[in-house]
């Protein structure tokens, strides 16, 4: 009966123990310091509930990144953020192979931020061009008579003329305004164009009616200068189109200098000499 009794009291120590070492053994987890950054960056992995393991492995979504050779049941151990990791969450999980012990974590790689400059979109101004009035005088006759020559000075008008009505031609489509240097030229003169919106290092093509006029490269900041070469002169307005991915716009006004003042001196000239004649012919 005794014997009976020591062996009921042996067992139930033995049980005890047991159910008390299994009910205070820690569940492993993996824990991450910082839990997010940038690729290549530097980061610690910490771990606890890894009892009795001879080495614990820490891997990458997979790939091996990290070992621990007889650790203790907690600890931590310093770990790198592959170079080539895309942005987004990533899993590293600690194993225990000889124990069948495993964890994981999250890690989130953070991407670059990527701010494009706002367009800034402005309307042309509405030009409204009135066709010159010109007036055209009737040609005016002087007759001079003497005794006995008659001489008959007949004054032929000078004819101008008038030019034909401009349609204006509307402005074309565009996200924004190309900034001329000057708002009309001369054949000659130069002309720059300016601009920014475009996409920094964008190839920018200028053109007009069609016709390239130039080109340019956006800086670092999207912004571009260049010079115009028409390659005709027609008078009127003309509208100059930079494209780099968003289309700019601006018009210049083309204009012809003439002049009439060589034929108004030459008639003054003649005149006088058929005055001078006259007087000659009354003295004799």
């Amino acid at each position: 009966m005794r014997k009976l009794l020591a062996s009921s009291a042996l067992f139930g120590l033995v049980a005890g123990f047991w159910l008390t070492g299994t009910a205070y053994a820690q569940a492993p987890s993996v824990s991450l310091k910082p839990s997010s950054g940038m690729a290549g960056s530097q980061f610690t992995i910490g771990w606890s509930g890894f009892g009795k393991c001879r080495t614990i492995t820490f891997s990458w979504d997979g790939a091996a990144l990290a070992s621990v050779v007889a650790p203790a049941s907690s600890g931590s151990v310093g770990a790198a953020v592959p170079a080539g990791a895309a942005p987004g969450p990533h899993t590293v999980q600690g194993v225990c192979a000889s124990q069948e012990l495993s964890a994981s974590a999250v890690f989130t790689v953070l991407g670059p931020t990527t701010t494009k400059p706002p367009v800034t979109t402005t309307k042309p101004p509405v030009v409204t061009t009135k066709p010159p009035v010109v007036t055209t005088k009737p040609p005016v006759t002087t007759t001079t008579t003497t005794t006995p020559t008659t001489t008959t000075t007949t004054t032929t008008p000078v004819e101008i003329e008038t030019p034909e009505s401009v349609t204006e031609e509307p402005p074309p489509p565009a996200d924004g305004v190309l900034q001329l240097d000057r708002a009309s030229i001369n054949p000659g003169d130069p002309l720059v164009a300016s601009g920014i919106g475009c996409d920094p290092g964008a190839n920018v093509e200028l053109t007009s009616e069609g016709e390239r006029v130039g080109r340019a490269v956006a800086d670092g900041a999207g912004a571009f200068g260049t010079l115009i070469e028409f390659t005709r002169i027609e008078p009127g307005k003309h509208w100059v189109l930079a494209d780099c991915g968003i289309r700019l716009a601006g018009a210049v006004e083309q204009t012809l200098t003439s002049s009439t003042g060589g034929g108004s001196a030459a008639l003054v000239v003649l005149v006088f000499f058929v005055l001078a004649g006259i007087t000659l012919v009354r003295v004799r």
